[in-house]
C-alpha cells in the first residue's frame, strides 16, 4: 500500500509542476503589440505597372511588347485580362519568376482593342498585393 501511496502522490507532484510550468511559459491572455499587428498587416503599397501604354500593331506583322509590375514586396503570381480583350492573334504570356508578361503573336483584324491585365502576388500570412491596369492596342494595316 505505501508504494501506491507514493507512486500516486509522486505523481500528482509531477502534474502540478507540468502545470505551473506551462502556465510561466504562456499568457493565453496576452494581447498583440501594434507592431505585431502591422506586421501582419496588408503587404504594400498599390503596384505599378510599366509601361503606361503599349506600342501600335500592325495586322500580318510580328508584335511584341513587355509589362513589368513594380513596388511588389512579393513575387508575382500570374497576369491575366480581366475585361476586354486582345486583337485575335496576340496572348498575354506570364513570364514567370520576372514579375512581368509579354502579349505577343500576330495580329489578325485592325482597330482598337481595350482590355485590363490583373495582376496578383503571393503573400505572406496574408493576402499579397494586386492590381490593374487598363491598355490598349492599337491596330493599323
Amino acid at each position: 500500500m505505501k508504494r501506491e501511496t507514493l507512486f500516486i502522490v509522486t505523481l500528482i507532484l509531477l502534474t502540478a509542476l507540468v502545470s505551473m510550468s506551462c502556465l510561466l511559459f504562456t499568457n493565453p491572455t496576452r494581447t498583440p503589440q501594434p507592431e505585431e499587428e502591422e506586421f501582419f498587416g496588408p503587404t504594400g503599397g498599390p503596384l505599378k505597372f510599366e509601361p503606361d501604354s503599349l506600342p501600335v500593331a500592325q495586322a500580318g506583322v510580328m508584335y511584341e511588347a513587355e509589362i513589368h509590375v513594380t513596388g511588389n514586396n512579393t513575387p508575382v503570381g500570374d497576369f491575366s485580362i480581366s475585361e476586354g480583350a486582345l486583337p485575335a492573334g496576340l496572348a498575354l504570356v506570364f513570364q514567370d519568376g520576372e514579375d512581368a508578361a509579354i502579349i505577343s503573336g500576330i495580329p489578325e483584324e485592325t482597330g482598337t482593342f481595350v482590355f485590363t491585365v490583373s495582376v496578383w502576388c503571393f503573400g505572406t500570412q496574408v493576402s499579397g498585393q494586386t492590381g490593374e491596369q487598363e491598355y490598349s492596342v492599337v491596330v493599323e494595316k
